[in-house]
């Protein structure tokens, strides 16, 4: 199991600020598209960060067993 935690609009868009998945042997890039699915996140912009690292290249990573993966909305600075 991992913990999915969801911030800003995109907490608002899933109704929940946070969840625990079974992610067993999938890629992220198939979790990740499940989640998107699921909430229909498509027309969200987010990044995501995984144990409190933000990712940008999901197509080699692998999910263990207690990541922590957050979905943040876009950053604004100031």
């Amino acid at each position: 199991m991992i913990q999915v935690k969801y911030f800003g609009m995109i907490a608002e868009a899933t109704s929940k600020e946070e969840e625990k998945i079974d992610v067993g042997e999938k890629p992220f890039s198939e979790i990740l598209s499940e989640i998107s699915s699921k909430y229909q996140l498509g027309d969200l912009s987010y990044q995501v960060a995984v144990n409190k690292k933000l990712v940008s290249d999901f197509s080699k990573l692998q999910l263990e067993e207690g990541d922590e993966v957050a979905f943040l909305p876009p950053f604004s600075g100031g």
